[in-house]
């Protein structure tokens, strides 16, 4: 030992540079050496191939996993046609390298243009770890896709890879059959030429696939159109071409009269042919002699009461009479209350009919009378209509009337009423006029009768009020016109004694409001 501590500088060095190489072996021993570690990852290899597919993988401490895409013959591929398909096969090692038995492996696709069979997408690895799927066009479309393999061999944490490949029709596809696909719009109707506007058209856009004997869809294939159709209409083209996924399309524009059309699309120079659904070709701009409105009720109880509703439609249609295309405007004003319809005093109309609500409140006009005026445009010219209704009263006032030329003469200032009967014994049946506060009619379903009576009856016709057309709104009559008969109980010509009798007439509204007039039976011979 003591030769070496004569040079302490120089048995320092060695030392040194001896622990260093030292220091490297065992670096080198545990990373596996120059032969590469099992613990590496990448692409891999499998018994279909090299990874020339383009497969991707993980490897740690939960496992690794890697795909691969072979073709029938087992070579890597990555293209799959409509004459072809592709195996999928996942390769699962736990972290030591060992075959993965019994995982299940999960196969999923980034787009629908393919498909995986099983349709579950899912397979169990064998004893050497592989689960394998089936993968082929779908007939939706040529493009590219993703395959992803997924997959847990330990605790709960997923690993996966994927690969890349492309789906097209095959090189030398030939054409086996046209299919018709879809139309826009959805309901393949359209309006006639210049009927056009919001939310209706006069194009419909019909699509349609050629396809091979596997159904994938063919491109490049030359199609022809012709039209069935009772009126003109018109093709914006009579050919066309598939595009790359075997789609063709052709627009078709509406004539000047309603009709119903079908498209025929051929693959030219083939019999093979295919025929659209019928597409209806309805409904013109509306036009003023078919602009109508009615009201529910023509006498409403909103004098005296807020917010009485009355439900208020119109109708329209076109110059052929067919229902005007659905959400058509029409907007409301009126004289008087107010108008309550889709957000605002408006209402959109469905099978060319549409409703609002019209509602008692101030303003109020001072004669009881309402205009309601609708209002809607064709596109060149605004249409109307309007409604004129009696705001009613609750409170009636009675008339003792005859009739004269159709009008009416008031026999009574609209106080109690005299009937004699001291010389005869039979009903007397009269007429009378019933009126509100403004002389106007009393509101739809008042009720007439008789109330309070002492050796009297009542009966009226008609008894309930309800309006019947124009007759009301005449200006020879104020109110409605009822027949009254009143029958005298004990009444006995030729008695020995006498007796008076009494009953009143009962005006009662719907909302309650109610009002008597009385007539008197005077003196009269009795048992």
């Amino acid at each position: 030992m003591g030769p070496i501590f004569k040079n302490k500088n120089l048995s320092f060095a060695k030392i040194f540079y001896f622990g260093m190489y030292l220091l490297s072996v065992m670096l080198i021993t545990a990373c596996g050496g120059g032969g590469g570690s099992p613990g590496t990852t990448g692409a891999g290899s499998t018994a279909g191939g090299s990874g020339s597919s383009g497969s991707s993988g993980s490897a740690s401490a939960n496992g690794s996993i890697q795909i691969v895409l072979m073709d029938a013959s087992g070579s890597a591929s990555n293209s799959v046609t409509g004459s072809s398909s592709l195996v999928a096969k996942a390769t699962v090692t736990t972290s030591t390298g060992a075959p993965a038995k019994n995982v299940v492996v999960t196969f999923e696709l980034s787009n629908a243009i393919a498909v995986i069979s099983p349709a579950s997408g899912t397979a169990l690895t064998d004893a050497n770890g592989i689960a394998q799927v089936s993968v082929k066009s779908a007939g939706a479309g040529s493009g590219a896709t993703e395959i992803t393999a997924k997959a847990t061999v330990v605790g709960t944490t997923e690993i996966s890879a994927k690969t890349a490949f492309s789906v097209g029709a095959a090189a030398a596809a030939t054409p086996t059959a046209i299919n018709f696909v879809t139309a826009v719009p959805s309901d393949k109707s359209i309006v006639i030429k210049g009927a056009g506007g919001n939310g209706r058209t006069e194009v419909a856009l019909l699509t349609f696939s050629v396809v091979d004997n596997t159904n994938s869809g063919v491109p490049n294939v030359p199609v022809t159109f012709t039209t069935q159709s009772t009126n003109p209409v018109t093709l914006v083209s009579s050919v066309g071409t598939t595009d790359i996924n075997g789609n063709v399309s052709v627009a078709l524009n509406s004539g000047t009269m309603p009709t119903t059309v079908r498209v025929v699309a051929t693959v030219q120079g083939t019999s093979i042919s295919a025929i659209s659904d019928t597409v209806t070709v309805t409904t013109g701009q509306p036009v003023q002699t078919a602009f109508s409105m009615a009201l529910e009720k023509y006498f409403v109880e909103g004098l005296n009461y807020d917010n009485t509703q009355n439900k208020v439609t119109v109708l329209l249609a076109d110059s052929n009479g067919a229902a005007v295309a659905d959400g058509t405007p029409v907007v409301f004003t009126t004289t008087t209350g107010a108008i309550v319809g889709d957000g605002g005093a408006k209402c959109l109309t469905v099978n060319g009919e549409c409703t609002v609500n019209w509602r008692s409140q101030d303003p109020r006009n001072a004669n009881g009378v309402g205009t309601i005026v609708a209002t809607s445009t064709n596109g060149s010219e605004n249409l109307s209509v309007s409604r004129n209704f009696y705001i009613s009263g609750s409170y009636a006032t009675v008339y003792q009337v005859t009739g004269l030329a159709g009008a009416t003469v008031r026999l009574t200032s609209g106080g109690p009423l005299l009937l004699d009967f001291s010389t005869s014994c039979d009903p007397q049946t009269f007429e009378i006029e019933v009126v509100d506060a403004n002389d106007n009619p009393m509101p739809d379903g008042t009720v007439i009768s008789g109330a309070n009576a002492s050796n009297a009856s009542l009966s009226v016709v008609p008894s309930t009020i309800a309006y019947t057309g124009n007759l009301y709104l005449n200006a020879l009559h104020r109110g409605t016109v009822h027949n009254v008969t009143v029958t005298p109980a004990g009444c006995k010509l030729g008695g020995t004694s006498s007796k008076s009798g009494e009953i009143y007439i009962s005006v009662k509204t719907p909302l309650g409001g109610e009002t008597f007039t009385r007539i008197s039976l005077g003196t009269f011979p009795a048992n």
